[in-house]
């Protein structure tokens, strides 16, 4: 890998993806067949720990650096590992110096669409040593592991394998090799990138993805891939053009680079002692697995969009229905194992429904009534009709016939009581944060309840966030971690919430992070509290030279009087969707749909809660519903509208520009 300095991601990433990465059991057992033997043989071999094969005559590659004379044999060998598999295998060469090395799997669907898994072969130092172990023999085996186990099979996408030359002296190879793509008109629609992928000193799993926003689907189904098969990696998101994925920036591509943790580099990088010995075999073994269960998922079309509109809490005890969309290029089962429902009630065991009605491509469920108090949970779960793959929402389920007979980690939650809402603002704000200190601010909430859901949502100035450390305490003592060192050189949070039920987590978003985010630690942390006390927002500032100020914040609190366990909040009784368009100069138009008639009332409140508008206060019948709304003389700034019914309150944030 050629190094450079990097600035932490700054990506949005859409809140909606194409497809939900399915479980099959095929894709599982064929990254069980990468084991810690199969790849230490290959990287012992290709960083010279033992001799090897090439042409018939046996060498022992000591460098793969661009002008080692080792170099274009470890080309040769690469390729000849791929000609053993019994692939179309070529040389792309780019210069008098250059090759790289290209195997391909056409699709049998799809041809002219593919999929790239690719790494640099050469390597540093100069010199007659450079055993290059990690980096980047590492990456070329997981390339070749892919390529091994994939051969065999019916990809519906194309695929190709490719070696890179000439990393080290600025992405030579890829560069020729990208560009030379896009003027050909490929349509390329995800590359993987392996770089470094072997060294993890503390036993942690961490891995690092660089990533940019063009990015962001592609990102999405690899990250899938991970929750989907339970790797024990977990992942924090960089951005660096130092490595092969930047070329296919450059043309349009989406692509990405998988890396050990970028906050534990391998001390021995570009040096001698980049040994096998030094590698941590266990966590590489995760690393190359993880290459092969997103290519086989990609390749072989294993996805399955689901769509659902989450049932909402409320005080409703009689049935309740629920819908579910299946969307995916196969055939969906039916019959004996149709799309089934899973519900739990105050935490009991799960019991299955099958659909009560079918229209087209949607599935209706029917749940049984419940007494006020109680709690529901309940997940949805397809296959399809070769039984090769099963899709769950929410995701992570596995099981086939029927689908989802094993439950995903997390459900969809409703409950049968009275919702009570609550905004509280500071009245103590602005407070300047200053260097290396903690700013500490309080909100005291004198009314009873017991913590069904909570957002925070605050507006912070403040010159490189990355020097930000954002926590929220409850009436308990009880501290989560909101927002530590994310943004980067990026200024300011701008109409920032932190929110569980968020698409976008905090450390994927950008400043000035206007809108929705998952917090860093949960929010569901507080649930079951009592919201009586002091709500502490504590602000540190971990480095000198940048200061702000803490301008305003203020606590959306869901609370429920009844005597009930509540373990999570996950819809609204009435819903209601973000104002558009938003941001917005002078006008706005809030949308809500109700499921019976209801009368509606819709007020604005600035940052410190105080209502200064009637949007409208009346009687509405059951369906959708829009109202424009005219800023009037407001200034511009953060602002929320709150939707209030008999039984029901909702606040969402608002930006007005100039």
């Amino acid at each position: 890998m050629k190094k450079l300095s990097t600035l932490l991601i700054a990506v949005l990433f859409s809140t909606l993806l194409s497809a939900q990465i399915a479980y099959s059991p095929l894709v599982d057992s064929l990254r069980n067949e990468v084991t810690e033997v199969t790849i230490s043989d290959l990287l012992e071999k290709l960083s010279g720990e033992v001799p090897v094969m090439i042409g018939g005559i046996q060498y022992t590659l000591e460098s793969r650096h661009s002008s080692s004379s080792f170099n274009p044999l470890a080309a040769e060998w690469i390729y000849e590992q791929f000609e053993a598999m019994g692939l179309p295998v070529e040389y792309h060469y780019f210069n008098s110096n250059g090759e790289n090395v290209v195997a391909t799997i056409t699709g049998s669907e799809y041809p002219d669409q593919q999929y790239i898994v690719c790494a640099h072969y050469d390597d540093m130092p100069p010199g007659s040593t450079a055993p290059g172990a990690d980096d980047n023999a590492s990456g070329v085996v997981g390339v070749l592991e892919t390529a091994r186990l994939l051969k065999d099979f019916d990809l519906k996408y194309t695929v190709k394998f490719i070696a890179f030359d000439e990393e080290e002296q600025g992405l030579i190879g890829s560069h020729a090799y990208a560009n030379e793509a896009a003027g050909n008109g490929d349509d390329i629609l995800g590359v993987l990138n392996l770089d470094m992928i072997a060294y993890d000193s503390d036993d942690d799993y961490e891995m690092s993805i660089s990533t940019n926003s063009q990015s962001a689907a592609f990102t999405g189904e690899y990250t899938s891939v991970l929750a989907t098969y339970d790797f024990d990696l977990t992942y924090n998101y960089i951005t660096t053009g130092a490595s092969d994925h930047s070329p296919f920036w450059n043309n349009g591509y989406q692509a990405i680079l998988a890396i050990e943790d970028w906050n534990d580099f391998n001390a021995y990088y570009h040096t001698v002692n980049d040994l096998f010995s030094n590698c941590n075999i266990p966590y590489f073994n995760q690393m190359v697995q993880s290459a092969v269960a997103t290519m086989a998922s990609l390749s072989m079309d294993m996805k399955m969009e689901l769509l659902h509109e989450p049932l909402i809490s409320g005080n409703f005890t009689g049935d309740r229905e629920a819908w579910l969309v299946v969307n995916s290029n196969h055939a969906v089962a039916t019959g004996g194992n149709s799309p089934r429902l899973y519900y739990s009630v105050d935490e009991g065991s799960f019991l299955e429904l099958q659909p009560s009605g079918t229209v087209l491509d949607t599935f209706f469920f029917t749940i049984p009534g419940q007494v006020m108090g109680t709690k529901v949970d309940y997940y949805l779960a397809a296959q399809n009709e070769d039984a090769t793959m099963v899709g769950t929402l929410p995701g992570g389920g596995k099981g086939i016939n029927p689908p989802g007979t094993i439950q995903p980690e997390n459900f969809f939650t409703y409950i049968i009581a009275n919702i009570n809402s609550m905004l509280a603002c500071s009245n103590t704000v602005p407070k300047p944060i200053e260097d290396l200190n903690n700013l500490y601010d309080t909100i005291h909430i004198t009314e009873d309840g017991i913590l069904v859901d909570l957002n925070v949502e605050l507006d912070i100035t403040h010159t490189y966030d990355g020097d930000v450390e954002i926590y929220l305490i409850s009436p308990n003592g009880t501290e989560i971690d909101l927002c530590v060192g994310h943004g980067g050189s990026g200024n300011n949070f701008v109409g920032t919430i932190f929110d569980d039920e968020a698409a976008v987590p905090i450390a994927q978003g950008s400043a000035p992070f206007t809108g929705s985010f998952k917090p860093d630690e949960a929010l569901a942390t507080y649930i079951d509290q009592s919201i009586t006390g002091e709500w502490i927002l504590r602000i540190y500032d971990n480095a000198a030279n940048d200061q702000g100020t803490l301008d305003a914040w203020c606590l959306n609190l869901f609370y429920s009087s009844d005597p009930i366990y509540i373990s999570n909040l996950e819809q609204r009784n009435v819903s209601l969707h973000q104002n558009y368009p938003n941001p917005f100069r002078e006008e706005t138009t809030f949308a809500f749909d109700l499921a019976s008639s209801a009368n509606v009332r819709i007020s604005i409140f600035d940052m410190m809660g105080r209502e200064l508008s009637t949007v409208t206060n009346r009687q509405f019948t059951a369906g959708s519903h829009e109202i424009n709304w005219n800023t009037g003389n407001l200034s511009p700034g953060q602002y929320f509208y709150k939707i209030q019914t008999d039984h029901y309150v909702e606040v969402k944030s608002m930006l007005i520009v100039k």
